[in-house]
């Protein structure tokens, strides 16, 4: 195992053409909260950083790369319903909610306290290096 810079990982995106020296780490799912409608977001990080988890682009297989929300079947909406409705968040727009489940990638761990655990909320073009394709 050896460290593999951001820039150079198949799990790393950059937020755009106009900065690409920053982006997004997705190399792991979200784990679960406590708290209703918490959402995702992947740490940002910068093309030097890097981590022995990272896969080097060239060298990844196909099962490696992200997998979209949209595709992988952790991702769920109870009841089989369309979208998401916030119960107490507004800060997303409605159009984000429309396309939105929750990732069921990981079990919830134990804390030292009374919690009820909250799948985390993702977009469906939103995507992790550990989701698996439907």
């Amino acid at each position: 195992m050896s460290l593999v810079t951001c820039q150079a990982c198949v799990f790393w995106k950059t937020f755009d053409r106009l900065s690409p020296l920053n982006g997004l780490c997705r190399r792991h799912a979200p784990l679960p909260g406590q708290h209703v409608d918490d959402t995702s977001y992947w740490p940002e990080t910068t093309a030097e950083d890097g981590c022995a988890e990272g896969v080097a682009a060239a060298l990844a297989p196909e099962q490696t790369a992200v997998t979209a929300c949209a595709d992988c079947v952790f991702w769920f909406r109870r009841g089989g319903k369309e979208g998401l409705v916030p119960e107490r968040r507004s800060d997303l727009p409605r159009r984000w909610w429309q396309e939105a489940a929750f990732c069921a990638r990981h079990a919830p761990t134990p804390t030292s306290n009374v919690a009820r655990a909250r799948w985390r909320a993702t977009h469906a073009s939103d995507g992790c290096g550990d989701g698996k394709t439907v």
